[in-house]
């Protein structure tokens, strides 16, 4: 069992710097209400609008925080190799050693053998350092899918430790269901809307961000396997507008904290009638 690992929103203050205070107050709060770990930098947390200095940075704050590092999983998202490594190893050297990892998605209409051949080229780099990395596949952003047989080619060459997971992003059960074929890797949805139905055939959690804000509800949809229409009622209302956006105007209604309104270019806030659905509903 994987659990539930929150996709942590990174809040940021008036200025643009991130709110280092709250991420803190934020990683523990989740934690210690339901989430067996939370992951940093990945959409939801506007991780492509940060500078791997701040990452960084950021990351050693947390862990200072007496957060500790196999709580954290780390998302590596930029197409180029060298820096994936680089940043692997960074993580790393931290103590951080589950990696979510994007596929490279700059270019466009990719061949099965680029993608396979640019994943190995990252895992050969690795090795050594006995990282598990669980392949992101969101392909409505990256417009790169993660195939099944492009996992089960890299599971063969490195092993089932290191191409550990999966996380799918797409809210397609069928495609969930073919993930879930292979007996050898863990599988984490990212639409809470279809996590209920994927822990029914075998899923292992959830890496999402409406846990961001229901951390208990969407903990216990994993352990209980069954719907809650509350969070899939909110979950339709976010998918309205902006989804990383609307997280943080919702997680701001209901912290009373207006800093989590606040998002990074090329984002902008979240719309006031968004926002005032959202309270409304909520």
């Amino acid at each position: 069992m994987f659990g539930l690992s929150v996709a942590l929103t990174t809040p940021f203050s008036q200025g643009g710097a991130i709110d280092s205070d709250l991420m803190v107050s934020h990683s523990k709060r989740v934690l210690e209400n339901g989430a067996d770990s939370i992951t940093l930098f990945g959409t939801t947390g506007e991780g492509a609008s940060l500078a791997q200095t701040e990452k960084r940075k950021t990351l050693k704050t947390i862990i200072n925080a007496d957060i500790l590092p196999r709580q954290i999983i780390a998302a590596v998202m930029t197409s180029s190799l060298q820096d994936v490594v680089l940043q692997c190893i960074e993580y790393h050297e931290l103590g951080v050693n589950r990696i979510l990892l994007a596929p490279p998605f700059f270019f466009k209409n990719l061949n099965f053998e680029g993608v396979l051949n640019w994943y190995s080229a990252v895992f050969r780099a690795l090795k050594p350092h006995k990282i598990q990395f669980i392949l992101y596949h969101i392909p409505q952003l990256t417009m790169v899918p993660i195939e099944p047989k492009l996992i089960s080619a890299l599971q063969e060459e490195f092993g089932s430790e290191m191409v550990f997971g999966v996380k799918d992003s797409t809210g397609n059960l069928e495609g969930t269901l073919e993930f879930l074929k292979n007996k050898d890797l863990m599988v984490a949805v990212g639409d809470e809307r279809t996590l209920a139905d994927a822990m029914c055939h075998g899923a292992s959690g959830a890496i999402c961000g409406m846990s961001n804000i229901f951390t208990n509800e969407l903990a216990e949809i994993i352990n209980t396997k069954a719907h809650n229409p509350m969070v899939n009622k909110m979950t339709d209302l976010i998918v309205q507008a902006p989804v990383t956006a609307g997280v943080k105007a919702l997680l701001a209604i209901k912290s009373n904290e207006k800093n989590w309104l606040n998002v990074r270019s090329p984002l902008e806030v979240s719309p006031q009638a968004h926002q005032l659905l959202l309270k409304n509903a909520l």
